[in-house]
């Protein structure tokens, strides 16, 4: 298998359905779906057994303690099969190449690193999984335009100029697309060897934030550089309330970042098992 997307969720099971809509009209379709679930309920379950016959769904949960995303990521990982590991968060719909051009830019010493456009309340509110499936996102001129148009209104999406596919390697480098600065936890990948290499995601980090970045600096301390996916691996992140980042995570990633750490202190090798969700019935 080539990759394995591995997808978090928490407890919104209307954007779980879209995420899940998204990736059902991939252009690449040797993947699968590790769904990372934090403790959502019986919607998101519902969600869930909707998509498989669609998709190649493996579920695995944990009880809902806490934001304890790093724990369930690295359960997902541990029971991936692909050679590619892609992250996706389940507030972010897929472009439809989504895990095509993750899969193109792969690189022996490199992670990839990709963007997302941010939706404004209105177009997330009038999305839906079957414009979803009719490729809205996807270039859709209805889909472009709204997105332009909406733009320019306070609180409006933003970034437009993320929302197109840009694959020329001299428009790329004339526009800066080809650099990018770090990842983003919600869209990035890496072979499955170099996950492991570093012992996946440390479970130390509990509460909102900075548990991508841990990874970043211990991916860069393995020796692996960052390669831009702007305007190619695409996303759109529907509108939420703000979140706050946990103080005692800053403590953690400062120690990483002075130590050079590379493997997690807790994490994929340390961590619990956690039993995949079969098929279910209610």
């Amino acid at each position: 298998m080539k990759a394995s997307v591995i997808l978090a969720t928490y407890e919104w099971p209307e954007a779980l359905d879209m995420v899940f809509a998204g990736l059902a009209t991939q252009s690449e379709k040797n993947f699968e779906v590790c769904l990372a679930d934090d403790g959502s309920g019986v919607a998101t379950r519902r969600v869930v057994e909707k998509w498989r016959g669609a998709l190649p769904i493996r579920h695995f949960r944990q009880d809902h303690k806490g934001f304890r995303k790093s724990r369930i990521l690295n359960a997902a990982i541990r029971a991936s099969r692909g050679a590619t590991l892609i992250f996706l968060d389940g507030d972010c719909v897929p472009h439809r190449e989504f895990v095509e051009q993750h899969l193109r830019l792969q690189e022996k010493g490199r992670y990839v690193a990709g963007r997302r456009v941010d939706l404004s309340r209105d177009v997330t509110r009038a999305l839906s999984p079957a414009l979803v499936g009719r490729g809205y996102l996807n270039g859709h001129p209805m889909g472009l335009l709204r997105l332009f148009l909406d733009s320019f209104r306070e609180g409006g999406s933003t970034p437009f100029h993320r929302a197109y596919l840009v694959r020329n390697p001299l428009l790329r480098h004339l526009t800066g697309l080809d650099r990018v600065v770090d990842l983003k936890g919600c869209n990035f990948s890496v072979s499955r060897e170099d996950m492991l290499a570093i012992n996946g995601f440390d479970e130390r980090y509990e509460g909102y934030g900075r548990e991508d970045t841990d990874v970043e600096l211990r991916l860069q301390n393995l020796g692996l550089g960052i390669k831009s996916a702007k305007n190619l691996c695409l996303q759109f992140h529907l509108w939420h309330e703000p979140r706050a980042f946990t103080p005692a995570n800053e403590t953690l990633l400062a120690e990483v970042a002075s130590r050079k750490t590379v493997r997690a202190a807790v994490g994929i090798h340390e961590g619990d098992a956690i039993q995949e969700v079969t098929a279910w019935a209610g």
